[in-house]
């Protein structure tokens, strides 16, 4: 590793290959826990419970990790996202500040477990009151109409609206909704602005890249997401992030050159998913789609349960993707629990909108190579996940609303995701074959010349290595 280096991380939360999620659902106590809620830690710069976070819960060490074990943790971790999570996780266990938003004070926070009370600069940032300023204004296209040649027309009922708004069009007028909503500045392109200027602001005071070991800050931009899901993907709306979030990130690039130096930081930018079309959209446009009943699939369920074992509390919790077993009271009622989860999986592949569905025991006892059985079991984990994994049709979505979208299933249009290095040590060109999300820190860390993080399931893009 050369003298002065940063490695930045740009992208979304990366993919967990069943190591994280954003929440599962704890057997014992019969809630879902929150992938980063730590009630041990006290929040720093808030007093509300979104600064009780940490990564307690996270059961791999991650490349950052890894870095600072390399260098007898001589190397500077800082992570930054208006999503905890999206801070958080890619920061891992050791590093020096995580940060995120707070959407009761519209300032960046953390918790008690990287620090006691928010560092100086932190605290002037927030003073500026940044989001403000940038929803002082309204937010309108960046260029002409004709421009927008991937999205539907502006006004139509495939989007949803921001509170305070009659219809879904520009311009948003966000200075007059926006003391209706909170996260108004995660809902628009200036979230992403807005977590850049930060990251800039975290880089000079922190001195990353000025050291004699490498340095790494890890930026999510969550902003994609929440227009995604508000807007769909054929939206004028997200065609503007986009073309706003490049100039953002040319602005930032070229930022990396002053402050660090030009060829002197190694950056990588990917996704953590896509997204589906609008369903009514697809359906309009003769595409197979819909939106899954969970509370159908729920309700018939424990219906089916007591009809068939006379107790109607043998499932815990039941969503699109999974059904959770009570096993003590199954173990209790001297109830078999393997007729239990044969009878659930049987239930559930009838159901519409159910493409195919495994039960614990099958991903336990068998090795699936291909397909979306293998992309079900390494996203398994024991511990944590369903008695019964279900996936969706394609274009089926477990959605609350007719508008916008959502996202989670293994087909192209959720798992094709961008995959960019740039700067030190990375050749120029295009690979075409195909890679994954888990091949980055595998890659990372060869180009460090650290040992990959303890998770890991991917393999080095050597294509991508010049050094």
């Amino acid at each position: 590793t050369a003298p002065g280096h940063a490695c930045v991380y740009t992208g979304t939360t990366p993919a967990d290959n069943g190591i994280i999620s954003n929440d599962w659902f704890d057997r014992t106590s019969g809630k879902t826990i929150y992938c980063v809620s730590d009630s041990s830690v006290q929040p720093v710069g808030t007093v509300a419970n979104a600064g009780k976070m940490s990564p307690q819960r996270l059961l791999s060490t991650t490349i950052t990790d890894e870095l600072k074990f390399a260098t007898n943790n001589r190397s500077k971790v800082i992570a930054v996202a208006l999503k905890d999570r999206g801070a958080i996780l890619p920061g891992g266990h050791t590093a020096n500040a995580a940060y995120w938003h707070d959407p009761s004070t519209n300032n960046w926070v953390s918790s008690s477990y990287y620090m006691d009370k928010l560092p100086e600069w932190v605290d002037k940032f927030n003073s500026r009151k940044i989001p403000d300023s940038l929803t002082s204004k309204p937010w309108e296209l960046l260029y002409g109409p004709e421009k927008y040649t991937q999205s539907n027309a502006d006004d139509n009922r495939y989007e949803g609206s921001f509170k305070g708004e009659t219809s879904p069009v520009f311009p948003h007028h966000l200075e007059v909704i926006k003391n209706k909503d909170p996260e108004l500045i995660r809902r628009t392109p200036l979230g992403n602005t807005y977590t850049l200027e930060f990251a800039k602001q975290a880089l000079v005071s922190e001195k990353l890249g000025q050291h004699e070991d490498v340095d790494f800050m890890a930026v999510s931009l969550s902003s994609t997401d929440y227009v995604g899901h508000q807007f769909g993907i054929n939206s004028m709306e997200i065609e503007d992030t986009y073309y706003r979030l490049d100039i953002d990130l040319a602005t930032f690039i070229l930022f990396l050159d002053a402050h660090v130096g030009k060829g002197n930081y190694l950056l990588f930018l990917t996704a953590d998913h896509g997204a589906a079309a609008n369903p009514e959209l697809n359906e309009d446009h003769g595409i197979p789609s819909g939106v899954f009943n969970e509370t159908l699939q729920k309700d018939s369920l424990k219906k089916a349960l007591y009809n068939r074992f006379g107790s109607d509390d043998l499932m815990l919790f039941s969503d699109a993707y999974g059904i959770f077993l009570n096993h003590r009271l199954i173990e209790s009622k001297g109830i078999s629990y393997n007729e239990v989860e044969n009878f659930c999986l049987s239930f559930v592949l009838g159901f519409k909108g159910v493409r195919c569905a495994l039960s614990a025991s099958m991903l336990q006892g068998n090795d699936y190579r291909e397909g979306i059985s293998r992309l079900i079991q390494r996203g398994y984990n024991r511990q944590r996940s369903a008695d019964i994994c279900i996936q969706l049709e394609p274009g089926w979505i477990d959605w609350s609303l007719k508008t916008g979208t959502s996202h989670g299933s293994p087909y192209a249009y959720d798992t094709h995701v961008p995959l960019l290095f740039f700067g030190w040590g990375v050749k120029k060109g295009t690979a075409f074959q195909p890679t994954s999300v888990c091949d980055i820190a595998p890659t990372i860390a060869s180009f460090l010349r650290i040992q990959e993080p303890s998770g890991t399931v991917g393999h080095t893009l050597l294509p991508f290595l010049s050094k």
